[in-house]
């Protein structure tokens, strides 16, 4: 039992991706080390989603976490593997087959009389039915020039005509033509050879994630109207964008108490109290529909939702299930097919259904997002369905509805507590220290480099981060070009691009003449300092 505890403590603890190499700073990072708080790198300071660091696994854990009791359990595969929930992430692999090529004999359109009766026969088993029955009959006797004159050959009962074949040609008697119709002169027609068949190409493409629920086509187009560069296809920014939005907007600290930083007891009961309210109020997932379904079923709508919802709450939905496993196809939903399939209707608006971020039309045929928060009178495009506050895509349509507004976790969170700059938490503590235009943990109010703590010390901010003065002095100060030493953070200096001085007449003088230059016009030459003309070409001739 001991031994279980211990190997889930590292499995959830600072092992994870350790070692890993840095994505942003290369060979610069010896590899991934998790700072014990402030939830980044300690050699590189990029955050784990930097690093080339496998995170399914801990995603799949994070989202089920996040829709552990919830209306939308029935939407996530949750497994209980020592008490942590978890999340099947649907990965579908796509098989869009390129335009086939079959065997063909065209027909030169040049040859063809208007009013004529003809057809091509290239072989026996080629001819096609043609309205009215006219297609020589089973067993009809093919007619050869070389044959016999006397031999003769007539059309079953029905079939209209009789059909003559000759190599390279194919002839049709006006005599199996009724008398009632102008019989027109029988016409030869050269018959091409016939051109081989292309073998077929199935382009494959794998998304990392897809909507679930949804038939695979719908899913299809929902990933075309996204921007190419978001969307999650396996290998490709897309899908580094979806991981880095993943650790963004559906921080984990956010969610669970044992993510975070020496809670009290006091501060642990307050964030369960936070969850449980935004998992009763604001916590969703998007649906794709289509608008013309939405418009059928938005008058239905009553305090409970339009009946015939499925799990994840959208009208018409049929087998939802679960995401299912990777490479499984996507489940198909109810009567919502691909533009153009029976029960959908011809691209065009759609009533006064808009998209509530872009206010343009919705357009019959084209996948929308609903989101079951926001009501049944709004709709979105799939690339308007973003935070309102970081405008980010909304990764795998998890949203947060408040006020009118969709928010991404992160934000959502945001809204309701002041989040610590140092270890990036939110705040449920009743003391906290403000500075720097950020919220802070009176604990983690520290020295970015050191971690020494700040209060009434003197600091320096690099890169909007506090640092202590000994560490500023060590690591981020600028040498003076005069006398070499570093330059305090409280002293005054005088910068000429790459080249710094102290502001003091011993360092910021006149190379040649050592004359003061402070306040002063001057010239700088390779590092040095002239006070004019005549002590550049003295410097020049030395």
């Amino acid at each position: 039992m001991e031994i279980e505890k211990e190997v889930k403590k590292i499995t959830l603890g600072h092992e994870i991706g350790a070692g890993a190499a840095c994505l942003k700073c290369k060979d610069k990072c010896e590899g991934f080390e998790l700072h014990f708080w402030r939830k980044i790198c300690r050699n590189c300071k990029c955050g784990v989603e930097d690093h080339d660091v496998q995170l399914e696994t801990e995603e799949n854990k994070k989202v089920g976490k996040l829709f552990e009791d919830t209306k939308y359990t029935g939407l996530i595969a949750k497994l209980k593997r020592d008490g942590i929930p978890s999340y099947k992430g649907n990965q579908v692999t796509i098989c869009i087959p390129e335009a086939t090529i079959s065997t063909a004999t065209p027909v030169p359109a040049a040859s063809f009389i208007p009013g004529s009766s003809q057809t091509s026969t290239p072989s026996a088993h080629s001819a096609h039915s043609q309205p009215g029955g006219a297609t020589a009959a089973p067993g009809a006797a093919i007619h050869s020039p070389s044959a016999a004159p006397a031999t003769s050959h007539t059309a079953a009962p029905g079939s209209g005509r009789t059909a003559a074949s000759a190599p390279g040609h194919s002839v049709v008697s006006s005599s199996a033509i009724p008398a009632k119709v102008p019989v027109a002169a029988t016409t030869v027609v050269q018959v091409p050879t016939p051109v081989p068949a292309k073998t077929d190409v199935v382009k494959s493409v794998t998304y990392e994630w897809a909507p679930p629920g949804v038939n695979q086509s719908l899913a299809l187009r929902y990933m075309e109207l996204l921007p190419p560069e978001r969307r999650p296809i396996a290998g490709t920014t897309g899908a580094d964008y979806r991981k880095k939005q993943m650790a963004k907007q559906l921080p984990d600290h956010d969610q669970d108490p044992e993510r975070c930083h020496e809670l009290s007891p006091g501060e642990v009961k307050q964030m369960q109290q936070y969850v449980r309210k935004y998992k009763d109020e604001a916590l969703g997932i998007g649906d794709i529909t289509l608008p013309e379904e939405m418009g059928q079923q938005a008058g239905m709508a009553g305090e409970s939702g339009p009946q015939g919802l499925g799990a994840g709450g959208k009208p018409g939905a049929g087998t939802t299930g679960m995401p299912g496993d990777k490479g499984d196809a996507i489940a198909t939903m109810g009567r919502v097919g691909t533009p153009g399939a029976a029960g959908t209707l011809p691209a065009g608006p759609v009533g006064n259904f808009s998209c509530h971020r872009c206010q343009l039309p919705m357009k019959k045929g084209e996948p929308a997002v609903f989101a079951e928060r926001a009501g049944y009178d709004k709709l979105w495009h799939p690339a308007c369905f973003v935070c309102y506050t970081c405008t980010e895509l909304l990764v795998d349509m998890i949203y947060f509805w408040k006020k009118g507004q969709l928010y991404c976790g992160r934000h959502y969170g945001d809204s309701e507590k002041p989040r610590c700059a140092g270890c990036d938490e939110l705040i449920f503590s009743n003391e906290y220290t403000q500075a720097e235009g950020h919220n802070w943990h009176l604990k983690h109010f520290c020295c970015f480099d050191c971690d020494c703590v700040l209060a009434g010390e003197t600091y320096v901010m690099e890169n909007e981060k506090p640092v202590c003065k000994p560490c500023y002095m060590k690591i981020h100060a600028v040498c003076c070009t005069a006398c070499q030493n570093p330059i305090e953070p409280e002293a005054q200096r005088v910068s000429y691009g790459e080249y710094h001085w102290h502001a003091e007449p011993q360092c910021f003088q006149c190379s040649c003449c050592s004359k003061c230059l402070v306040g002063q016009r001057f010239m700088a030459m390779q590092g040095m300092l002239l006070c004019s003309m005549e002590c550049k070409k003295k410097i020049a001739a030395s």
